[in-house]
């Protein structure tokens, strides 16, 4: 693979080197919402972006572009999805392929549950007011038949569409991208879904700002019986415009998970530091200039997570999620509160 990307554009994020800007004049993030500080970014990345990208998966992938060169590019331009040292772009699954997913993830839930209820529940009663074993076998068949048979058939469905069919079938684009963090213009860019959707915001179609503008925030939602998730969001200081990390890895019941992924965000962009060290951006390294003069002087093995064996890889997994457990992002001070006067 060959760079023919330009060098870092002239807003490209620099955390030695930030300008100074407007104050802050009203705060867009919502009452349920963290604010996390800028700065002093742990070399950590959240659970989800280990468990996607194994060695054996980024090894596949690497053969299949050997043996079909262009697939990545061909998948890129038709799902919308991208990551690489120059920008991580993120769309959405069809509705189509929404659809399956959840009929085989919910199918197999209330299969469970429905299994569940029969034996812990619904047997015990049998067993203490029947009058025979037999009629408690009937009893328990009887609930099964109602309660089973409709998710078991929307587990099976489900199952054969995702993950016996070709992917292709079933996992079909979107209408576009939803939003990309670009390292070498240091822009922030959300995709407009519909025409004038930014226009009072000044953005004549998508809108588009620099990295050191967006502020990052854990949102907690509480469930019905009051337990919190957490998501991160990045929202922009001087306009009600965000993005909801969800798209990257889904509603977590702890924090730290949202703490790591903000610091992986600031890694990845600010150009005075390497790409972070993940398996997802290994074969990218040599092309970002920053990343390959800090593997030159480290001797950095260029292939280090893409020939972990499964045993080493499961150490480091672990290692890692050690080091998220342990961020201390809260009690860090906000090296943007230097550059902005926040409300």
């Amino acid at each position: 693979m060959t760079d023919t990307s330009p060098p870092y554009g002239p807003q490209a994020y620099d955390s030695r080197r930030i300008p100074q800007q407007p104050p802050q004049i009203r705060q867009h993030a919502g009452l349920l919402c963290m604010p996390l500080p800028w700065g002093e970014a742990q070399d950590v990345a959240p659970y989800g972006f280990f468990d996607d990208y194994d060695p054996a998966s980024l090894r596949e992938e690497e053969e299949q572009e050997r043996q079909q060169p262009g697939t990545r590019a061909r998948n890129e331009a038709k799902f919308h999805n991208a990551c690489s040292h120059i920008y991580y772009r993120r769309a959405h699954a069809s509705r189509w392929a929404h659809f399956w997913v959840y009929l085989w993830g919910l199918g197999r839930g209330f299969s469970y549950f429905s299994l569940g209820f029969s034996l812990i529940i619904m047997l015990p009663i049998s067993i203490f007011t029947a009058n025979s074993v037999a009629q408690v076998v009937s009893d328990l068949l009887d609930t099964l038949y109602v309660l089973l048979p409709i998710p078991l058939v929307c587990w099976l469905i489900g199952h054969i569409v995702v993950h016996r069919l070709p992917s292709h079938w079933v996992f079909t684009p979107s209408k576009g991208p939803l939003w990309e963090l670009n390292r070498q213009t240091g822009m922030v860019t959300i995709f407009a879904r519909k025409p004038g959707q930014f226009s009072q915001y000044g953005a004549d179609g998508d809108f588009v700002r620099p990295f050191y503008e967006f502020d990052a925030f854990v949102h907690v939602i509480p469930d019905r019986q009051g337990l919190p998730w957490y998501s991160l969001h990045l929202v922009h200081r001087y306009q009600p415009v965000r993005i909801d990390f969800k798209a990257v890895m889904g509603l977590r019941r702890s924090d730290k998970d949202c703490l790591a992924l903000w610091d992986m965000w600031q890694n990845y962009m600010d150009t005075s530091k390497p790409l972070p060290d993940i398996p997802v951006w290994e074969e990218f390294r040599h092309l970002d200039p920053v990343t390959a003069e800090h593997d030159r002087r480290t001797g950095r093995n260029p292939r280090y997570w893409r020939d972990m064996d499964d045993a080493e890889y499961k150490e480091a997994v672990a290692s890692m999620t050690q080091r998220v457990q342990q961020l201390d992002t809260l009690s860090r001070p906000n090296i943007m509160a230097r550059h902005v006067l926040y409300l």
